[in-house]
């Protein structure tokens, strides 16, 4: 075996290190030793995790070999605006721009040699930028903006001793009565229902007149509005007269005396009887008149005497409308049926209208089908319109500061588009009435989905609006300065989808009102009060919709403005408010359902306080009150907010 002389034994020893040190990286001696450095390795990938816009982002670069500590530097690029790298490596900061950003850094170790390595990294700051214009008004909130339509069903209407501080909480001002389709069998006096599709007598016990709850009549309702402090708004029946010349009720299919047996169709003299009584004086001998059935609906005075009249010991039958009001109840709203579009003059026919007859070819039994009524004159558009001149000068003539409204379509629904130029047409010919009265459900009638009613109410609500108003002025140019218009009906169109979280509704009660007030309409009203939507029925448990409203109701009480906003994201939805006390609101509704998404609102018009009061209502909220507990949240830069909206939440800011 050949051996090497010490001198070539020596540098086969060393020339792995020299020719690593020749490679950037280097080989330190101490005294007659050897330490074989290795090089730097750079652990972080290129790249990295994204970061949210306006939240603290920080991320540790990761090194190995070498000899620690490590400095770290920039060489080239851009880093997200409001981060830094510092020289021991770590990113962090609050990013304040949306965007990709690249950018090249060079390591070096703390060796006598100072190895070094190089690399680069791109960081994508992700999120939403939501700008708020104080200065750009949509709408003012009016003092009929939030309603709720209640019915006659409802066995907890006269809970006086709860919903008052209910309703107050979520601002509700204007309460709906009796019910939507109820309306047109509906007779206020009697307390009483017309058979549901039936023109003849004998239908009472046979064809179901819809169920009257004990405690839901009219009296009832005035005894929680007045104690609410809201007013109301009247549906007055179009569809049906009372039974004969002395009001007879008979027994329903419920087995009570609710019942009252079909004659004819809706009487005016009805409907001005109920403005006597809500609102006449017990002196005016005014008559009313009788009606076509042949009941006599005596005077003004006649009616406000009841009301202002207390309960007699024995009751006869009327205590119900002994209030013991002397003064008048003061319903200003009034509305001349329900979806009369909905009459059989077309292929749906599920709102009862005795203008023209059902006939049964078998006769009446609980299964019987009446034969169908489309196209007969006497339920046309214009015949309605016609018919509701006579209503308008009977209302009117008992108060005429009262406020009449006309049923229209909103131009989505299934019904033709000659309806409102008919109605319209016919009831301007001959005279004015003061808001035309849409009801908005989205989506399908079936399996309403969470996209549908998180994203229909901006498309559907603005142009919806303002097509009805461009009608008014053109077939009712004289007064439609003068004219609104009244959401009377809104909520989920029949049944959502199974498996959609219940707060979602919630989400889409705020935006769809908030909506339906910047659109311009003057009066919405949620469906309905006990329904389990705003409250449980028999428990007064608050439901989703309870916390849309209310937070609605927190961004925009009656005078506040609503103003402009942008959103650079679908998902994000958004409404915001200049309050008359100078406070601004800002709701945002996230509609993913699976991902949270940063926010920066930046708003223009106003200066913002230091902080801001923060509501949040979505899927992760546990609520076990009414009242929506408030966070305090920084706010930054002046006019510049950062926020964190979870999935299907809405995160509502009231900044001083």
């Amino acid at each position: 075996m050949r051996i090497l002389p010490l001198h070539a034994r020596v540098l086969a020893l060393l020339l792995p290190a020299l020719l690593l040190a020749g490679c950037g990286d280097g080989v330190t001696t101490a005294g007659s030793g050897a330490t074989i450095i290795p090089p730097i390795l750079i652990g972080t990938a290129s790249s990295l995790p994204g970061a949210q816009l306006g939240m603290f982002y920080s991320n540790q670069f990761q090194f190995s070999g070498g000899s620690s500590p490590y400095t770290v530097s920039m060489t080239g690029g851009t880093l997200p605006p409001g981060l830094s790298l510092s020289s021991p490596g770590n990113l962090s900061g609050t990013p304040n721009t949306l965007g990709t950003y690249s950018f090249n850094y060079i390591v070096k170790d703390s060796s006598a040699t100072q190895l070094s390595a190089t690399g680069s990294a791109t960081v994508t700051v992700s999120g939403v930028v939501v700008q708020v214009n104080t200065a750009q008004t949509l709408a003012v909130v009016p003092a009929t903006g939030y309603g709720l339509h209640t019915s006659a069903y409802d066995t907890s209407l006269a809970d006086t001793a709860a919903l008052p501080a209910l309703l107050k909480n979520t601002g509700v001002a204007m309460l709906r009565y009796p019910g939507g389709s109820y309306s047109d069998n509906y007779h206020w006096a009697q307390y009483a229902m017309t058979p549901i599709a039936a023109s003849d007598p004998g239908a009472c016990g046979i064809i179901s007149n819809g169920y009257l709850a004990p405690g839901s009549d009219f009296g009832a309702f005035v005894r929680t509005m007045q104690a609410s402090g809201a007013q109301g708004i009247i549906t007055v029946n179009y569809g049906s007269s009372v039974a004969n010349s002395l009001g007879t009720v008979s027994t329903s299919t419920y087995q009570t005396p609710t019942c009252s047996d079909p004659n004819t169709y809706g009487q005016p003299q009805e409907a001005a009887a109920w403005v006597a009584y809500s609102n006449g004086s017990p002196s005016n001998t005014q008559s009313i008149g009788i009606d076509a059935a042949g009941f006599d609906w005596k005077t003004v005075g006649y009616w406000a005497t009841m009301r202002a009249a207390k309960p007699l010991p024995v009751d006869d039958g009327f205590n119900f409308l002994r209030l013991g009001l002397t003064n008048p109840i003061g319903i200003k709203y009034w509305e001349i049926g329900n979806e009369i579009y909905y009459n059989g003059y077309e292929t749906e026919s599920v709102e009862s209208d005795r203008h023209a007859p059902y006939v049964y070819p078998d006769g009446y039994s609980a299964t019987a089908v009446a034969n169908p009524r489309v196209g007969d004159a006497r339920l046309s558009p214009a015949a309605y319109g016609t018919n509701a001149i006579g209503y308008i000068l009977a209302m009117k003539a008992v108060d005429p500061t009262i406020k009449i409204g006309v049923v229209t379509s909103n131009g989505i629904d299934p019904v033709p588009s000659t309806f409102n130029p008919a109605v319209l047409g016919a009831v301007c010919g001959g005279t004015n009435f003061d808001f035309a009265v849409i009801h908005y459900y989205p989506g399908t009638y079936n399996g309403v989905t969470a996209a549908q009613m998180l994203s229909s109410p901006q498309g559907d609500l603005v142009p919806m609006v303002a097509n009805l108003k461009k009608q008014l002025a053109q077939y009712c140019p004289s007064n439609a300065a003068n004219m609104q218009v009244f959401v009377t009906e809104t909520g989920p169109n029949g049944t959502i989808l199974p498996g959609t979280p219940a707060a979602v509704e919630g989400l889409y009660a705020a935006h769809d009102t908030l909506t339906s007030l910047e659109a311009g309409a003057s009066n919405i009203e949620w469906l309905e009060l006990h329904n389990g939507t705003y409250l449980a029925e028999g428990t007064e448990a608050t439901g989703p919709a309870y916390y849309g409203l209310e937070l609605a109701h927190m961004l925009a009480g009656v005078g506040d403005a609503l103003v402009a906003t942008t959103s650079t994201s679908s998902s994000v939805v958004v409404h915001a408010s200049l309050k008359a006390n100078g406070q601004k609101g800002v709701m945002l509704v996230n509609s993913d359902p699976a991902n949270a998404v940063a926010v920066q609102v930046s708003v223009s018009g106003s200066t913002l306080g230091a902080t801001a009061s923060q509501y949040t209502y979505g899927i992760n909220t546990v609520q076990g009150s009414p009242t929506l507990a408030a966070a305090t949240v920084s706010v930054a830069n002046g006019n510049t907010v950062y926020v964190m909206v979870q999935p299907y939440s809405a995160t509502e800011l009231i900044i001083p």
